[in-house]
C-alpha cells in the first residue's frame, strides 16, 4: 500500500474537490438565482478556481521544493506586500465591513490564504537552517516570531481573527516539531493568550460571537441566528438526510450556506451518513498525507509538510466545530468544500507541494547540514 500512497492521496483530493463542487451548486443555487439570475453562477466560478488551482498545484509539484527554501524570505515579503494592498483604495475590496480581498478584473483574491503558506515556508526554513539555535529563546524563537508577526498583525487588522489563530497554532506546532524547548513553547502559549484576550474583550462583535456561542438561544434574531439555523439544518437531516438539493435552510434562511456553513447543508441534505462519510474522508486525507511525509529526512521538507497537514487539519476541525456549535463562530472555510477561490487554490497548491516533498525525498539538493536526524526532532 505504501507505494500507492501518492495515488491514494490524489484520489482522495479529487473526491473531496468533486464533492465540494457538487455541494457548492446545491447550497448556492437559490441564492445565485436570486442575486445573479443564474443558478450556476457559483458553480462556474468554483470550477474556474479549481482549474487555476490545479495548474498551480502542478507547478508546485514540478518545481523542486528546496528551491522555495532559497526564496522563503522573498515569499514572505510578497505576502506582506499583498496584505498591505488590501487596505489600498481601488485595490482592496471590502465585504461585510472587512478589508480581506484584492479585486482584479472582476475576481477577488484573499492574500491571507497565500500568507498561510508563506509563513509555513519561512518558519520551516528558519528552523531548518538554524538547528544549533533552536534551543535558544531569542535567536531560535523570538527573532523568527518578530518577523512573522508582521503579516499576522496585518490579517488581524482586516479584521480577521480566525485566520491568525490558525496560523499561530500551526507555527506553534512547527516549533514543537522542530525541537524547541518546552518552556519556550509555554512562553509562546502565554504570550499568545495575553495577546488574544485583549483583542477579544475590546471588540464588541467578537464578544457578541462569544456570548452567542455560550448561549445561542439568548438572541435568536441576531447574534444567535446563524448558529441556530445551522443546527436546525443539521438536525433536519437526521440519519439519511432530506435528499440532495432539497435543503430548506439554503433558501436564504442560513447565511453563508455555500461558504463557511456548507457542512450544515451537507448534514441537512445527506444526513448523518453523508456528513460522517465526509468527515471520514478528511481523516483519511490527513492519515495518508502524514504517512507520505512522516519519514522525510530533510528538515525543511519535513517541517513544510507538517505545517501544511496541521493547518488544513485545523481548518477542518474549526469549521465543523463552528457549524456544530462546538466552537465560537469564526470565518474559516472547510478545505475543498466551501465556496471560495483563494481557499481552493491554497488547498490544491498545498497538496501539490506535499506530493513534491514526497517524490523528492531521496533527491535532495541541499547539503547534509539540513538533513533531519530523529534525535533532533520530537517525531
Amino acid at each position: 500500500m505504501k507505494r500507492w500512497l501518492p495515488e491514494i492521496f490524489i484520489a482522495i483530493v479529487a473526491i473531496l474537490v468533486a464533492f465540494g463542487v457538487l455541494m457548492t451548486y446545491s447550497s448556492s443555487v437559490r441564492y445565485a438565482e436570486d442575486v445573479f439570475s443564474n443558478s450556476f453562477h457559483f458553480f462556474y466560478r468554483e470550477f474556474l478556481w479549481i482549474v487555476v488551482g490545479t495548474i498551480l498545484a502542478i507547478v508546485a509539484y514540478k518545481i523542486h521544493y528546496q528551491f522555495l527554501q532559497k526564496l522563503s524570505s522573498w515569499i514572505l515579503l510578497a505576502s506582506i506586500i499583498l496584505l498591505v494592498f488590501v487596505f489600498v483604495p481601488g485595490i482592496g475590496h471590502k465585504v461585510n465591513n472587512a478589508w480581506r480581498w484584492i479585486k482584479v478584473a472582476g475576481f477577488t483574491f484573499q492574500p491571507s490564504e497565500f500568507a498561510k503558506l508563506a509563513i509555513i515556508i519561512f518558519i520551516a526554513d528558519r528552523l531548518a537552517r538554524n538547528r544549533r539555535h533552536v534551543s535558544k529563546l531569542v535567536r531560535g524563537v523570538i527573532v523568527p516570531l518578530l518577523i512573522v508577526i508582521i503579516p499576522i498583525v496585518l490579517i488581524i487588522a482586516e479584521p480577521d481573527f480566525g485566520t491568525p489563530a490558525v496560523i499561530t497554532a500551526t507555527v506553534f506546532v512547527l516549533f514543537f516539531v522542530g525541537g524547541t524547548k518546552i518552556w519556550h513553547l509555554a512562553l509562546l502559549v502565554i504570550g499568545g493568550i495575553s495577546a488574544a484576550v485583549p483583542l477579544i474583550v475590546t471588540s464588541p462583535y467578537r464578544m457578541k460571537r462569544l456570548f452567542a456561542f455560550l448561549n445561542p438561544e439568548a438572541d435568536l434574531a441576531n447574534t444567535g441566528y446563524q448558529i441556530n439555523q445551522s443546527l436546525i439544518a443539521i438536525g433536519s437531516g437526521q440519519l439519511h438526510g432530506v435528499g440532495l438539493g432539497k435543503s430548506i435552510q439554503k433558501l436564504r434562511y442560513l447565511p453563508e450556506a455555500h461558504t463557511d456553513f456548507v457542512f450544515a447543508i451537507v448534514g441537512e441534505e445527506l444526513g448523518f451518513k453523508g456528513a460522517g462519510c465526509l468527515l471520514l474522508l478528511f481523516i483519511l486525507f490527513l492519515i495518508v498525507a502524514y504517512k507520505m511525509t512522516a519519514n522525510i529526512q530533510d528538515m525543511f521538507g519535513h517541517l513544510v509538510a507538517t505545517g501544511i497537514i496541521t493547518i488544513l487539519g485545523l481548518q477542518v476541525i474549526i469549521n465543523i466545530g463552528v457549524v456544530t456549535a462546538c466552537l465560537p463562530t469564526k470565518g474559516i472555510a472547510l478545505p475543498f468544500i466551501s465556496y471560495g477561490g483563494s481557499s481552493m487554490i491554497f488547498s490544491l497548491v498545498s497538496c501539490g507541494l506535499l506530493l513534491n516533498i514526497y517524490h523528492n525525498r531521496n533527491n535532495l539538493r541541499s547539503d547534509k547540514a539540513l538533513t533531519r536526524t530523529y534525535d533532533e526532532t520530537v517525531i
